[in-house]
């Protein structure tokens, strides 16, 4: 199966139940253009005036008894036989009534959890001028790197801030072999519009995969606001689709040929290699 992503972008509030619609919505239009694999945004089902606020909606990823978040996404999957990631929702942790899990969820054609991954690197930052920020305060940061095989492509899963910290994706792409990562964000407007395409493009074209970038856009309330720019980015790090804003999707055919030529024609990864293992200075 040749992978064809859309990536999602949608303006969430604090009404789980006006998100979950907007999912609906907008799954059902990249599926009608012929997505089959879908890519929400980080907090796509909630995002509140205040980190806490979101304890309220946490679910327990149980797909025997899914909450509507989880049954969300199954429901999505399912009906239109496409591969779901929801990009980042607040995952319960068993007796710490505090914090969550950002967790990014991959549901299959069949409705069944196929991996999860919980966000490592957590947005704690003071900007002069700009967005301050502690997400360690009420979510527990995660420890495993996932790669999850979705047709004939494998994909590296990451969150929003991890996409800063380049060591990540190099492990995702050069030892456990994907060949796309999936960036769901909500990143800030300040940051955004300084930092948001140089990055993507640039663990494109250092690790040479396909980067689909899933993003929040827009006024959330009076104290958060969004960048937008949800993009597919190929392995030569050209955004082959981009949506700078409002609510829609963007639909990209990821093509294994593009990543076989990139690598061919510039083989870093072999060039990586050559590199002297690193000594002390004494």
């Amino acid at each position: 199966m040749e992978l064809i992503a859309a990536a999602v972008q949608m303006c969430s509030k604090d009404d789980l139940a006006a998100n979950l619609a907007t999912v609906k919505a907008l799954g059902d239009q990249a599926a009608a253009e012929g997505a089959n694999l879908i890519v929400l945004p980080e907090c796509f089902p909630f995002l509140g005036r205040t980190d806490t606020a979101k304890l309220a909606v946490a679910e327990v990823l149980d797909e025997a008894s899914p909450g509507p978040i989880l049954g969300a996404l199954c429901d999505l999957a399912t009906r239109h036989g496409a591969w779901v990631i929801g990009g980042g929702l607040p995952e319960k942790i068993d007796g710490d009534p505090r914090r969550t899990w950002n967790t990014a969820v991959v549901v299959g054609p069949g409705g069944k959890i196929e991996a999860r991954y919980r966000k490592i690197h957590l947005f704690d930052i003071d900007i002069p001028g700009g967005p301050s920020h502690r997400e360690s305060d009420n979510t527990a940061s995660g420890g495993d790197l996932v790669v999850v095989p979705i047709g004939e492509r494998r994909v590296g899963l990451s969150i929003c801030y991890d996409v800063r910290f380049p060591e990540l994706y190099r492990r995702l792409v050069h030892d456990l072999g994907a060949d796309v990562v999936v960036v769901p964000a909500a990143f800030t407007a300040v940051t955004g519009r300084a930092h948001w395409h140089v990055l993507l493009r640039a663990r494109a074209i250092e690790d040479q995969c396909w980067v689909v970038a899933a993003a929040q856009h827009g006024r959330h309330n009076n104290k958060r606001e969004t960048f937008g720019h949800s993009m597919v980015i190929d392995p030569w790090g050209t955004i082959v689709a981009e949506r700078p804003e409002g609510d829609g999707v963007v639909v990209a055919k990821l093509d294994g040929e593009v990543i076989a030529k990139t690598r061919r024609n510039l083989p870093c990864r072999d060039h990586a290699a050559l590199w002297p293992k690193p000594r002390s200075a004494t």
